[in-house]
């Protein structure tokens, strides 16, 4: 269903013949009792909502029924399956405005579906008894001008429009300076390591021993700040639902058969008026499978199905971008097939959007693995989580520092959304690199303390597979921004720029040099020359080099040991001894992600869900829902 994102404004209030809005008012000539819907105008006005959204989600009418009413109120043909619309135009401004022309129909010149102001419109001075001009509902215009503008609406998805190609993307590779310059270092470190080894091994260190040593004081800066107090939980308010913006929530799916009923499900819970709801089901033109269990769900009203044109590459932001381009919600955020978010997730941050600055453009909900009991591999991937969305990600918002967003439950602006122009469709970790792109354009991110349940991998072979796919796109995203770093420096600032570095590049070098830093500090430990260097350089080297192994090894337990007892989970730290095993594994998939960045670079590794035996499932919807009582103090959950 299509439209701009300023539909939280209240519309159609004029009264018609029976003092309803005239949107309702034409119904009681079509069955529907006065006093019923007297009663949606009155929550519609109490709420701010559109008078026939609201009417649709209390189900006093369905959206056919409704558009065939208006059809016959009209005096004009009602069509389910519309005519094919004339190709071309602005995609999201036709569907706003509900009116096409048509193409290769010899009866109907004009297909309509209008919604909001257009509704309104057309009701008070609108074409009538009209042969040439027919009505249909506004899934079934949007899903016909998407198969008329297929083509267009892939080049736009991807990114391959004069606007996106105008834009830095993973697509380019690298430049031609980034490539000289990463030969260059390459040749000059073999040369060094063939004829001075021991020197190159000591200007490496020195070269690269700061940058570690900035990642690993972030960890441990992130682990000593507190948290911002949670004045949602603690003051127990609850905004008032006129407040209340309509919110896009975006799901892509792709063969995810397993979990579409507890999604379905984890969706109707969430704790928002539905009249303000626009969920979307991103799907692929190929998936017959979901395509049709989707057909043959009775979904709530405010869900609509979004195919998206065939086209390259077959990536999950490229599917979020046409949901941003059709989205009605002035807010908009992501869900993934498998989450189970916080029923009361979307209240929490259009509160915070509301009551926050204009430059706060993206909000990080904290992600959750739920059965970390079903095996070492996801007790490890929750322990690393905690560290990452109780710890790390806190503090480094605290200090204003951009963060890593996850793919999942990141809230946005719809307007910071377009202003950067959506994902990069080519970058296999888009919210990475999304998450700086918000900041090189003076967007603010901020930490959400609401919970979204995930599954994890549950054998080391798809662990693997998902892990490699994150660190190939972490090196998309750095070569991506790194292409001009005097802008980069001007855009994001001293700050910004060097934490970036240190969480992007500092993480993808850890992650490769792991076993050759392991090795070699046992050796220098072994044979002494860590602590007994002979010469200055050597000795600046050792210093650094026992500063990033000792702070280092701090910093690789505090933050999961800390986001442990944060997250009210001592369990998990039983795991914490095999944290040097799984960071083990991590380098493994960096390996694995460096491979696939020169000969599969667009590939997308899909991780397989519905495999975890011991999740907890969707709490029931309650009518009577209210905020959780406050936790302990912080203090106590230390």
């Amino acid at each position: 269903m299509g439209g701009s994102g300023n539909d939280d404004r209240p519309i159609g209030r004029g009264p018609g013949p029976t003092g309803l809005p005239v949107e309702l008012a034409f119904l009681t000539r079509h069955g529907l009792a006065p006093s019923l819907l007297a009663r949606v105008a009155d929550i519609s006005r109490r709420n701010r909502t559109e008078p026939v959204r609201e009417a649709i989600a209390l189900g006093l009418i369905d959206e056919t029924g409704f558009y065939r009413a208006l059809a016959n109120e009209m005096g004009l043909a009602f069509l389910p399956q519309p005519p094919r619309p004339m190709p071309g135009g602005g995609h999201e401004a036709i569907l706003r405005q509900g009116i096409a022309p048509t193409i290769d129909d010899l009866r109907f010149r004009f297909i309509l579906a209008p919604e909001g102001p257009a509704l309104r419109r057309m009701l008070e001075a609108g074409p009538r008894n009209r042969g040439d001009i027919a009505v249909t509902t506004p899934r079934r215009f949007a899903g016909a001008l998407r198969q008329s503008n297929a083509e267009t609406l892939a080049e736009h998805a991807a990114g391959l429009d004069p606007a996106g190609l105008a834009r830095e993307s993973a697509r380019t590779g690298a430049s031609r300076g980034q490539v000289i310059a990463a030969g260059g270092g390459v040749a000059t470190t073999a040369l060094g390591g063939v004829f001075a080894p021991l020197e190159t091994f000591f200007g490496l260190a020195l070269l690269l021993g700061p940058l570690f040593l900035g990642l690993i004081l972030l960890r441990l800066a992130a682990s000593i700040e507190r948290s911002s107090p949670d004045l949602w939980r603690s003051h127990r308010w609850r905004i008032d639902e006129s407040r209340l913006p309509v919110y896009t929530v975006a799901v892509p799916l792709y063969r995810e058969l397993a979990v579409l009923r507890q999604l379905v499900d984890a969706l109707g819970a969430l704790d928002y008026p539905p009249a303000k709801l626009d969920i979307r089901l991103l799907i692929e033109a190929d998936d017959t499978g979901m395509r049709s269990a989707l057909a043959q769900m009775a979904l709530p009203p405010h869900f609509s199905v979004t195919v998206a044109p065939p086209g390259q590459p077959r990536t999950k932001p490229r599917a979020l971008n046409l949901a941003l381009l059709e989205a009605r919600g002035s807010l908009f955020t992501i869900f993934d097939a498998e989450d189970i978010p916080d029923p009361q997730q979307l209240r929490m941050a259009a509160a915070r959007f509301l009551g926050g600055p204009k430059e706060l453009g993206c909000l990080q909900a904290r992600l959750v693995i739920d059965h970390a009991e079903e095996g070492v591999l996801p007790g490890l991937f929750a322990l690393e989580y905690a560290g990452l969305f109780e710890v790390l990600n806190p503090g480094l918002l605290q200090f204003q520092l951009p963060i890593m967003l996850g793919g999942t439950s990141n809230h946005f602006r719809t307007e910071a959304l377009r202003a950067v122009g959506g994902w990069d469709a080519w970058n296999v970790t888009e919210d990475a690199d999304l998450g700086f792109r918000l900041v090189r354009a003076g967007y603010r991110i901020g930490d959400l303390p609401s919970n979204t349940r995930e599954e994890a991998p549950v054998t080391i072979p798809a662990w693997l597979k998902q892990r490699s796919r994150w660190i190939k796109g972490y090196i998309q995203t750095l070569v991506t921004h790194s292409r001009a770093p005097l802008r980069l420096l001007r855009e994001a600032g001293l700050a910004a720029t060097l934490a970036f570095l240190s969480l992007v590049f500092g993480t993808v070098a850890t992650a490769l040099g792991y076993p050759a830093f392991a090795i070699a500090a046992l050796i220098a430990y072994w044979d002494g020359s860590l602590f007994e260097p002979v010469g200055t350089v050597a000795t600046l080297t050792s210093i650094i080099a026992l500063g990033v192994w000792l702070l280092g090894s701090v910093a690789l337990f505090v933050p999961p040991i800390v986001g442990a007892l944060r997250r009210g989970a001592p369990g998990l730290l039983l795991l914490v001894p095999l944290l040097p095993l799984y960071y083990a594994l991590v380098s493994v998939a960096a390996w694995m992600a460096f491979y696939d960045y020169f000969n599969r670079r667009f590939a997308w590794n899909k991780t397989e869900h519905g495999l975890a035996r011991r999740r907890a499932p969707v709490e029931p919807v309650r009518s009577d829902a209210t905020i959780p009582l406050p936790p302990a103090p912080e203090a106590a959950r230390y």
